[in-house]
């Protein structure tokens, strides 16, 4: 049985010296096999959350897929 949680929406952004740029909108699963980068990080799963500004590193992404 595939994961629900795997097809939630979230946009992926670098964090640079100007600022933080969308990358792209693709669903967790897709955000997960990029490659690693410390620059990267995700809006929150929650769609509220994301709304407000939210964002987490990968091992908290992760966390979201693993524990829903």
């Amino acid at each position: 049985m595939e994961n629900r949680k795997a097809n939630c929406i979230v946009e992926v952004s670098v964090d640079s010296a100007t600022g933080r740029r969308a990358v792209g909108i693709m669903n967790m699963r897709q955000a997960l096999e990029l490659p690693e980068m410390l620059s990267l990080t995700y809006t929150h799963p929650d769609p509220v959350k994301a709304a407000a500004g939210v964002v987490v590193n990968r091992q908290e992404l992760a966390g979201f897929l693993a524990c829903h």
